[in-house]
């Protein structure tokens, strides 16, 4: 069984978004097909063909494949140590951070000044959201119940405090700044993405490794002390690193929903709950699931653009309207 959880892991998956990222490579409106595409990444083609794979798609697909990454795995400690399944990104204010930073970069003018200012400001954002709940949650030794509500809160607070600037603000700068909002890998900036590529990855590594540990975190009381670990001391690492990983990919392309909710619930079903499986499996579904819908944002209403972030929401609804709707097991 282990076997075939491993080989399902690290050879099934990794082909699997091998196969999802050629596959977005090739669609596009300009009708490129899958041999111009290998043409164009190995050995020379057509110099528009190279220009539209090399410099528009490849890096996209790469930023979708990182950013569902980082997504994943962060949703899936989050889950692990609080031991709620609710626990993510947005429940924990995060997202909620980097809206309002990306929010000042807009209504103040700095956006416009240079494109940087964005992922700085959404960086700062979330730095600032998660001290908020870092803090909070001591008050309670961080209590699974004290961080959620924290983080609800906070999300609330400067949910808030976006619609107010956007009340005050120009209708240009309110639009671009909505898009950006809910999430999209059409205004990147390409220079950020081996920043993005090296914390997803080393968050990936450090979090795999610590498997063993989030799994004796997550039995949660006593349980976890006959380990012998620091408990506390463990769930603060664990917590700002994912919180760091989430920090750095929604700081690049918005606001994603669902994804560090959704992609973890799925995998556990399949590997199970042991963390030191489910961390790299949900790292590679989140690669391979981020993709697929941004392929999809870019061709279900084509010659328009819709944000990912539209799809990954839609995609994520359904999915726990079907889990509400299934029936329990007795």
């Amino acid at each position: 069984m282990a076997n075939k959880k491993f080989l399902f892991v690290y050879i099934l998956m990794p082909v699997s978004v091998l196969v999802v990222f050629l596959f977005s490579l090739t669609i596009g409106l300009d009708g490129i097909s899958f041999v111009d595409v290998v043409k164009a990444l190995f050995e020379g083609a057509d110099g528009n063909v190279v220009v539209m794979i090399k410099q528009i798609r490849l890096p996209r697909i790469f930023m979708a494949c990182m950013v569902g990454a980082g997504l994943a795995i962060s949703g899936c400690v989050f889950q692990a140590i609080l031991k709620n399944p609710l626990a993510d990104p947005f429940t924990l204010g995060i997202s909620g951070g980097a809206s309002l930073g990306t929010s000042v970069a807009f209504i103040s003018g700095l956006a416009a000044i240079r494109s940087f200012f964005i992922p700085f400001c959404a960086f700062a954002g979330m730095i600032v959201s998660v001290s908020v709940v870092y803090l909070l949650s001591m008050q309670k030794r961080f209590n699974s119940n004290a961080m959620i509500l924290s983080g609800i809160v906070v999300s609330y607070i400067f949910s808030s405090a976006v619609m107010l600037m956007f009340a005050l603000s120009t209708e240009n700068s309110v639009q671009t700044a909505f898009l950006w909002l809910m999430g999209n890998f059409s205004s990147f900036d390409e220079r950020l993405l081996p920043f993005i590529t090296v914390v997803v990855l080393i968050s990936i590594i450090i979090l795999s490794l610590s498997g063993n540990i989030i799994n004796a975190v997550s039995l949660g009381g006593e349980k976890s002390k006959t380990f012998g670990i620091n408990i506390e001391r463990n769930i603060k690492f664990l917590f700002l690193t994912a919180s760091f990983v989430t920090a750095a990919t929604v700081s690049i392309c918005g606001v994603i929903g669902f994804v560090g909710l959704m992609i973890p619930h799925i995998m556990r079903k399949i590997t199970g709950t042991n963390n030191v499986i489910l961390i790299p499996a949900s790292a590679f579904a989140g690669a391979f699931f981020l993709p697929l819908c941004d392929t999809l944002s870019r061709m279900l209403f084509s010659p328009v653009l819709i944000p990912v972030g539209v799809i990954t929401s839609i995609i994520g609804g359904l999915f726990f309207i079907c889990l509400l709707l299934k029936p329990d097991r007795k």
